[in-house]
């Protein structure tokens, strides 16, 4: 059967929609950020994910015009004032790229298990060797500058064993194992995501211009900083080193650089990822204090994500994706 002939199933109808919205509101942060960016380094990088951004984009739109599906509304110039002052650091914008690598990878990997058609897969497939370069160029610049701090290093040099006890399940009471390689890049990967967000949520807060936007802001940086120390505790309790935190990289500035849209959506579907981060790490989790922990930091934040969905609802600020014919509904019109 030729490709011509196979409609967009469900699963990838809801990826390219998903990638619209996504890179119509990374086209706004990149442009903003090149207006202010200074390190020449930095700035090819934001060049060159501005660029993946808009094909993005452009490649959407064929692929839903295609099978005459609507194109989403998603972020638009309307949503950025890119002369606005800079309310990040060019320190904080690699830093930046560098998460929303990691958001893009994920993302692609999982969504490319719903993709059949041989184009889309072939597509998806691009998009993750490209994710994959921006990660890699954040990565060195990361690295050449000390900007971000490496994940522990084991120097435990023992043999290879196993198990014999059932306490290496056991974090509540007795002896504690040490935490293992497993657990630790799980731990350091929510960490390096929640200190994302601690940035985000504090100048957002800064320049919002609805009180119940600031206010969710302020709320969401309370609960991540609150979920930082429980994860760098993890670390702490064997002496493995913490990645550093980046809120001194937001400047004074208290003029509003995006819509207040923008930085609510933006917030509160980086919210909503974590819980699948952390479900991930807890399902990698082999002591039960670890698991627990990661239960309750599902539930906190997944409560704050709700919220803030309510709050665009609320707003009108919540584009609906691509849903099932509602059949019920309509036997019952009149």
């Amino acid at each position: 059967m030729g490709n011509h002939q196979v409609n967009m199933n469900a699963s990838e109808h809801g990826l390219f929609w998903s990638q619209y919205i996504n890179d119509t509101l990374s086209i706004c942060v990149f442009k903003y950020f090149l207006k202010h960016v200074k390190d020449e380094q930095i700035r090819g990088v934001l060049e060159f994910a501005l660029g993946l951004a808009e094909g993005h984009v452009v490649k959407v739109k064929q692929f839903l015009k295609a099978e005459n599906e609507p194109i989403p509304a998603g972020f638009t110039d309307e949503d950025v004032t890119v002369g606005a002052p800079p309310l990040f650091t060019d320190t904080y914008m690699i830093v930046y790229v560098h998460i929303m690598a990691i958001h893009g990878m994920t993302r692609y990997s999982g969504g490319i298990a719903g993709c059949l058609r041989e184009d889309y897969i072939k597509y998806i497939s691009e998009c993750i060797k490209e994710t994959m370069e921006l990660y890699e160029k954040t990565s060195k610049i990361l690295l050449e500058k000390g900007i971000i701090s490496k994940p522990p290093v084991l120097n435990n040099k023992a043999k290879v064993d196993f198990i014999d006890k059932q306490s290496f399940m056991t974090g509540w009471f007795g002896d504690r194992r040490p935490i293992n390689a497993i657990e630790i890049s799980g731990t350091y990967l929510n960490i390096q995501k929640t200190v994302g967000k601690m940035v985000l949520e504090l100048g957002f807060g800064q320049v919002a211009r609805s009180k119940k936007v600031r206010d969710y802001m302020d709320r969401g940086r309370k609960v991540c900083q609150k979920q930082y120390e429980r994860l760098s505790q993890m670390l702490k309790e064997d002496n493995l080193h913490v990645p550093t935190t980046f809120e001194t990289e937001v400047t004074d500035s208290t003029v509003p650089p995006f819509s207040d849209k923008l930085m609510l959506y933006h917030v509160t579907t980086l919210l909503s990822s974590a819980v699948g981060y952390y479900g991930e790490a807890l399902s990698m989790s082999q002591r039960r204090d670890f698991s627990a922990a990661y239960m309750k930091m599902i539930a906190e934040i997944g409560i704050l994500a709700e919220d803030g969905m309510n709050l665009l609802i609320e707003n009108g600020w919540m584009e609906q994706p691509p849903t099932a014919t509602d059949h019920d509904s309509l036997s019952k019109r009149k």
